[in-house]
């Protein structure tokens, strides 16, 4: 019978050694591919070209033999051993790259080395990790003659942008002073002593400006060097009282013995009238700086302050008005008087407190505020509340206070524990103020518009009439003119127009982003105002939020994950 015998030649590859004898037994190139999984190459590549060619050929050589006659021996490579082949691909943003290798057949296997080779002849100079290189390399070393694997190899470095210049406090303001009392020698605090740390003296670092910074270059792994956007810069405000430093202009300093007062960017130093209570001995106060007044304020005085006002102690039924913070040791505390039946417009509250900046007490109970921004601690009651930004009960940390009734209209947020009262007393919350300055806004423009219309039409008509005309009647000044003007109110319109549909998103992204959140619950009868849209609590809920939502004010649960 004819043999079929797997040899390896001069190259180190496998012949196919097939010695023809002409019998009834028949070799096909599945006799040979039986022959190659029995034997130690089975892990070499295959020619199979190369075994249909020995086939062929030996069914040439038998065609013309007698029974058991012998013919040539034929011998052909059928086995070849390759080497591991890698190919490599680089990322579209040139951020990444990664290697295919399809593993070795009988040949060698790639080493880190050679990986790393491959991929700079591929152009990836930067970004290599020689953990994933040597990982990618074991890993194929393992795997399964021919087959195919792929790992990453290379990663570029996105570049870090500079941080933005900012203005660091070197010295407390008196609402820091007030919110840190001073420690007695038995660990309880004081808060009715302020004492002089709040104030500076002539030449004191008041505000320190950080430059912004120029950030980190990337790279990709190509090796294009990738620039980061720097910081932007910041101006370190002068404010009165003060001056940058002869030594150093990114510091400000003193100029004057006084009470520092933090502004946008910058301090100021106030000039600063200390009393240690005012009441009917002391008469009222007006002072073109700071006030700090140790103890209270007592029924019916008032205290006006340019800059910002400290008390350590009350407020009760007083008047007050600062150009900065006003900061209130203790609590403020009105007369009692029954709002339940009035508007708030027609409410007059014996404790009148304005600023321009924020104002900050423990408690408030029949007050009427206005300010930037207001926290009270522990709890607010029956209140007329007017702030342009955030209304905070609770701890600086958490919103964990008491809104118990009152009227109260904010810029952008209310945050408190609870909100409402189990008597189901009337607490009014609205988002309005600014609503109605846009929408002031938009009235102005929709104005703008409807005259610019007129104009355009009334352009319109008159070179409509002048097309009517024959050519040798019209006059061609008049109807330059008349185009010249029309297109400029056709384009005015149309920038009005824009405009409004801005304004209109503006309104929009207004409504949306203001809410109420209590973070413990919410009881029946608290009345939510975002504009014309207006809802009024029937139960009681959990912790909740209560914002605008598709033209209505909705209620949705916090969960907490």
């Amino acid at each position: 019978m004819t043999k079929a015998i797997l040899e390896p030649n001069q190259k180190n590859n496998i012949d196919l050694l097939l010695q023809p004898v002409k019998d009834n037994t028949t070799i096909t190139e599945a006799t040979i591919h039986e022959l190659i999984a029995a034997s130690e190459y089975k892990n070499l590549y295959v020619d199979n070209g190369n075994i249909k060619n020995a086939i062929a050929e030996l069914n040439s050589v038998l065609k013309p033999l007698q029974a058991k006659q012998t013919g040539r021996e034929i011998r052909y490579q059928i086995l070849e051993r390759r080497d591991a082949q890698i190919s490599i691909e680089i990322d579209k943003d040139e951020m990444a790259a990664s290697a295919e290798i399809s593993t070795a057949l009988g040949g060698k296997h790639l080493t880190a080395k050679a990986i790393l080779h491959s991929a700079q002849k591929a152009g990836v100079t930067k970004g290599f990790s020689k953990e994933e290189l040597v990982k990618l390399a074991q890993h194929a070393a393992r795997e399964q003659a021919g087959s195919i694997v792929k790992g990453p190899i290379a990663h570029g470095k996105e570049p870090i942008n500079g941080k933005d210049g900012k203005i660091k406090h070197l010295v407390e303001s008196a609402q820091d002073r007030i919110l840190k009392p001073k420690e007695r020698e038995d660990g309880s605090v004081d808060m009715r002593d302020l004492g002089d740390i709040i104030c500076v003296k002539i030449g004191d670092p008041l505000a320190k400006k950080i430059p912004p910074t120029e950030g980190t270059k990337g790279f990709s792994v190509t090796g294009t060097p990738l620039e980061p956007t720097p910081g932007t810069d910041i101006e370190l405000k002068v404010g009165e009282g003060t001056v940058l430093s002869p030594k150093n202009n990114h510091i400000l300093v003193s100029t004057r013995v006084g009470l520092p007062r933090i502004i946008e960017n910058g301090m100021e130093v106030d000039e600063v009238y200390k009393i240690r209570n005012v009441d009917v001995s002391t008469g009222h106060i007006e002072f073109e700086g700071s006030v700090i007044i140790d103890g209270d304020v007592c029924e019916g005085m008032k205290v006006i302050a340019s800059g910002d006002i400290t008390i350590g102690g009350f407020v009760e039924s007083a008047f007050l008005e600062a150009g900065g913070d006003i900061t209130i040791g203790s609590g403020i505390i009105g007369k009692k008087q029954d709002v339940e039946d009035l508007k708030a417009s027609d409410i007059v509250m014996s404790v009148n407190i304005k600023a321009q900046g924020s104002v900050y007490a423990k408690y408030c109970q029949y007050a009427d505020i206005s300010c930037q921004n207001l926290r009270i601690e522990n709890q607010l009651m029956h209140s007329i509340i007017t702030v342009k930004e955030r209304l905070w009960l609770g701890s600086e940390e958490k919103a964990n206070g008491k809104l118990i009734a009152g009227f109260i209209s904010a810029g952008t947020s209310v945050h408190a524990g609870t909100v409402g009262a189990t008597a189901g007393s009337t607490t009014i919350i609205q988002f309005t103020e600014q609503l109605e300055h846009l929408h002031e806004k938009m009235e102005k423009l929709e104005t703008l518009i409807e005259a610019e219309s007129t104009k355009t039409n009334e352009m319109k008509a008159g070179l409509d009439k002048l097309k009517k005309l024959p050519k040798d009647k019209v006059n061609p000044e008049l109807r330059d003119k008349l185009m010249s003007t029309y297109k400029h109110h056709a384009t005015q319109m149309g920038s009005y127009l824009n405009d409004k549909e801005l304004l209109e998103e503006e309104i929009n992204q207004y409504m949306m982003a203001v809410y109420i959140e209590a973070t413990e619950r919410i009881y029946h009868g608290v009345q939510l105002y975002v504009g014309k849209y207006h809802e009024k609590t029937k139960r009681e809920y959990g912790p909740s939020r209560m914002r605008y939502k598709e033209r209505k004010v909705i209620i949705d649960p916090i969960v907490n994950t």
